[in-house]
């Protein structure tokens, strides 16, 4: 985890606590340096006005910019301050509200880029980056909190001959359908993730064995429907795990989910492997 993303993890009163802490203490250093050595200190103002660009957002930017700008003439004052020192103000106050606008711009095209580097471009469902992320969050509450989470492996029996015999379109055409029948069976707090191929892998946050059961039967019976629609011969196999806290490592679950997959292919295929963790 970047110091970044723990900090966007933090209340807000806490950034704006730490970013009033960076903006007395370059004030107190502004004062400090030109008073004793007549050094200009101006620049580090950035430090607290980016800050408050990236973390609180443009509107605190440009008021701390402001501020900044108030800061520096309260260090330097004195009986008369002549037109240079407000022009200096002026130029300061350029440059801060300017690095405020781009650091904004730049967080719109970090989130941009982040958000796609956690989609499968397919299926525009969560990739296995976002997966991991998404679980250990979910560990994390549910080690906490005393709460079931599950843990569903999910493959498409047979996929590789219809890709073979009806070409890479249809079976792009399918995989995309299949993550579409499965977000319209899944609750807004479950997560969808390819793993690659033809597999997928569902995290369902609080959630114990019985209602794991009802989630996936309802996501079978979605897809089943949309394979009868489009004549597609194929079936799918599940591997559901239900972990009690304490919850074992993300790589562990999803490890256990996919051993419980091909245990139900062993089986015979189009069914499903449900199986208890720390219960």
């Amino acid at each position: 985890m970047t110091i970044t993303e723990y900090l966007e993890g933090r209340p807000k009163w806490a950034l704006l606590l730490l970013g009033a802490l960076l903006f007395l203490l370059v004030g107190a250093g502004d004062y400090l340096t030109h008073a004793n050595y007549a050094l200009e200190f101006s620049a580090f103002y950035l430090v607290p006005v980016s800050f408050f660009s990236w973390f609180i957002g443009k509107r605190a930017g440009i008021a701390f910019a402001l501020a900044s700008v108030g800061m520096g003439f309260l260090a330097r004052l004195r009986p008369a301050l002549g037109p240079i020192a407000y022009w200096v103000a002026l130029v300061w106050l350029a440059l801060y509200v300017c690095s405020t606008l781009m650091i904004v711009q730049l967080k719109r095209l970090y989130e941009h880029e982040r958000e796609l580097s956690r989609i499968d471009p397919l299926t525009m469902a969560e990739n296995r980056r976002a997966l991991f992320e998404a679980a250990t969050r979910a560990r994390s509450f549910s080690d906490r909190h005393l709460l079931p989470l599950s843990i569903a492996y999910l493959d498409l029996d047979d996929f590789k001959q219809l890709n073979d015999r009806m070409g890479h379109s249809t079976g792009d055409k399918l995989l995309a359908l299949a993550a579409d029948c499965i977000r319209k069976a899944l609750r807004p707090t479950d997560v969808v993730a390819r793993l690659g191929g033809d597999e997928f892998a569902l995290l369902l946050p609080q959630t114990d064995k019985e209602t794991a059961a009802s989630i996936v039967s309802r996501v079978r019976f979605e897809l089943d429907r949309a394979m009868q629609e489009h004549h597609w011969p194929v079936t799918f196999s599940v591997g559901v795990v239900s972990f009690s806290p304490p919850i074992a490592s993300v790589p562990q679950m999803i490890r256990a989910a996919d051993e419980a997959m091909y245990a139900a292919k062993k089986r015979g295929k189009d069914r499903v492997e449900q199986r208890e963790i720390g219960l």
